[in-house]
């Protein structure tokens, strides 16, 4: 990508490089939590790039490591840009879900496996205004519009001039559930159709034939991103939040999972097919 990183990939290099100078200053996180006067989860929140350090305590990590001038320079440019707003502040996003939305809008490729949903950037205005509605544990209705502007601007990724990379597996269980919504389930299956026709977007549906499969417990998404923005990262959502997985064997274990999936998802022809014939029972032919 061309453009510098967000705030979230920020927070993340500048906890990232303060755990690596924390242990090659051999130094523990319980010393460090005793030198700020805080709990050592506030100093794991820090290195995981849930929290961004003050200014003061960036001060005192850095001798505390004896981190050189050049690098005391750079994290204290990378922790002001970590404490910058990303656009989707604007739009009130519980926590865990702007962590991610932050990642994905420095992620060059996402990959996507949904069990029940059809995925949120391939979602129509009024199948993700539905998914809020439903969530009455989640949103109440005063908040629904700001949260269908949120989604529906974070579709953008996929037609920015730079834009992402997005394969997605759906199961058709996904497809099934919308045809449970009469009123909206041709709109989506047809915009699913002419997403897939765009060169970035791919898309696969895992058929009920396939039988059980590697991850009949859950919905996941892998996300990657240039050399020297991050390392890959994977979330998974449930039924009141989601989080961030940044443990690098997780990760790698969830994308080992996805590539098993997507070899056994129907390939793109077979899904367009389906995908008509889907769209030919939303329009009760």
């Amino acid at each position: 990508m061309s453009q510098s990183p967000g705030p979230t990939v920020r927070k993340k290099q500048l906890g990232q490089e303060l755990r690596r100078l924390r242990r090659e200053a051999d130094i523990s996180v319980e010393q460090v939590a005793e030198v700020l006067d805080c709990a050592p989860s506030r100093v794991r929140h820090i290195e995981s790039g849930r929290n961004s350090p003050r200014k003061p305590d960036l001060t005192v990590l850095m001798d505390l490591y004896r981190a050189p001038a050049e690098v005391r320079e750079v994290l204290e440019e990378t922790r002001k840009a970590g404490a910058q707003r990303g656009w989707w502040a604007t739009y009130r996003l519980p926590s865990w879900l702007a962590s991610y939305v932050g990642m994905e809008t420095d992620a060059r490729e996402v990959r996507t496996v949904e069990l029940e949903l059809i995925p949120a950037l391939l979602q129509t205005r009024a199948y993700v205004r539905r998914t809020h509605e439903v969530a009455t544990h989640m949103a109440s209705p005063e908040d629904v519009d700001r949260l269908v502007d949120a989604r529906l601007r974070r579709q953008q990724r996929l037609s920015a001039p730079n834009p992402l990379t997005f394969s997605a597996i759906i199961s058709e269980s996904a497809l099934a559930r919308t045809l449970g919504e009469p009123d909206i389930a041709a709109e989506q299956i047809r915009h699913l159709l002419t997403s897939a026709e765009s060169p970035n977007v791919a898309v696969r549906v895992l058929p009920h034939s396939a039988g059980l499969h590697t991850s009949m417990s859950g919905s996941f998404t892998v996300l990657s991103f240039d050399e020297g923005i991050s390392v890959p990262v994977a979330y998974q959502e449930y039924a009141v939040g989601g989080h961030l997985v940044d443990d690098a064997d997780a990760v790698s274990r969830l994308s080992d999972v996805w590539t098993l999936l997507w070899e056994r998802a129907h390939a793109e022809d077979e899904t367009r097919r389906l995908l008509h014939r889907v769209l030919d029972q939303a329009e009760g032919r």
